[in-house]
């Protein structure tokens, strides 16, 4: 699944939303339970203007979760708890960066598309 960057939060980490899903991968530095920072993939989008518990749900049961004190971009590799069929497994994922390209048309009728290519 493809996550582009979206900006920062207020700790200066990065957050990053899917393509083509609802869903976020970003810093949070205490998810609201036991206080560990951890990278996140979750449904709900994260504040800008808080400092912690990102989602604001005071709970850290999001689809994914990694133990990390690195906060300039999610780790490219790494053992990522990730909630399958109701329950937490542990995988290891390697994330790969990629680039993106947007295309603008207008045809001679003046309409615009634009289309979005992860490469």
């Amino acid at each position: 699944m493809p996550f582009v960057k979206q900006g920062t939060t207020l700790s200066g980490a990065p957050y990053y939303k899917a393509l083509r899903a609802e869903k976020y991968m970003y810093y949070d530095p205490d998810c609201g339970e036991d206080g560990e920072a951890r990278w996140v993939i979750d449904v709900n989008r994260p504040s800008v203007n808080k400092t912690s518990d990102l989602d604001g749900d005071g709970l850290c049961d999001d689809i994914g979760l990694m133990t990390s004190q690195y906060t300039f971009h999610p780790p490219t590799s790494g053992t990522w708890n990730l909630l399958c069929d109701g329950e937490y497994e542990t995988r290891f994922l390697v994330l790969l960066e990629g680039t993106t390209t947007m295309t603008s048309t207008t045809t001679a009728s003046g309409s615009t598309s634009t289309t979005s290519t992860l490469n």
